[in-house]
């Protein structure tokens, strides 16, 4: 890589943020684009072990320990109708504007729990969320490249089973994180909102730990 990518890299990185865009009525729905790009770059995303046998079937076979349910923005209006009736905080709001919504999910391995979202406590699936989170990371870099603004939620009210089983999710499979990507240009009435913590990250001397000697272990 030459110094002119690493440098693009690094100003790739820096320059994503989290953006929220919050609409109170839905913005039109917009052409369809081909989103594949930013998938294929998730794609890449490291992962240790293979998802279990038993996330392998149907058509949804690939071995990486993650999943993308994706809804154009047409299907994010009508979620936000079904929605309707329910708390779901600055969720709708977000639906109302986005351009697409990524359900990120991770594929446990078969844990001993029979109630939803509980998963053994181990090295692989530690694993797992990793590699999942990772790939979500590539798809907000992919994103921030193209100057889409985007926003990672833990996913609200978008984690709830009957949500799951109205967007034919697995219940065998855990929301990591809700993706949302919106337009480039906002809306009459639309407020963006960033993370507040952006401008709180502490200098690296509070966090990086430069290690000079190997102690001696009695």
């Amino acid at each position: 890589m030459s110094a002119d990518s690493s440098a693009v890299v690094d100003q790739i990185i820096r320059d994503r943020r989290t953006t929220k865009m919050l609409a109170p009525e839905p913005l039109d729905v917009p052409a369809e684009r081909d989103w594949t790009e930013l998938f294929e770059d998730a794609a890449w995303a490291p992962f240790h072990r293979p998802a279990d046998a038993s996330h392998r079937q149907g058509a949804l076979d690939g071995i990486m320990p993650w999943r993308f349910h994706v809804l154009n923005a047409k299907l994010c209006r009508e979620l936000r109708e079904a929605l309707a009736d329910r708390e779901a905080g600055k969720i709708r709001d977000m639906l109302a504007s986005a351009d697409l919504l990524v359900l990120a999910t991770w594929l446990p391995n078969p844990a001993e729990v029979s109630s939803p979202n509980l998963y053994a406590g181990s090295l692989e699936n530690m694993e797992h969320i990793a590699a999942a989170s990772c790939a979500i990371q590539n798809v907000l870099l992919a994103a921030t490249a193209r100057n889409i603004p985007n926003y990672w939620s833990s996913g609200g009210v978008l984690r709830s089973v009957d949500v799951a089983e109205r967007l034919g999710i697995s219940p065998a499979e855990i929301l990591l994180g809700a993706i949302f990507l919106f337009p480039e240009q906002t809306g009459e009435g639309v407020q963006v909102v960033h993370s507040k913590l952006r401008d709180q990250r502490t200098p690296l001397p509070s966090w990086v730990h430069t290690i000079e000697e190997i102690a001696a272990v009695s």
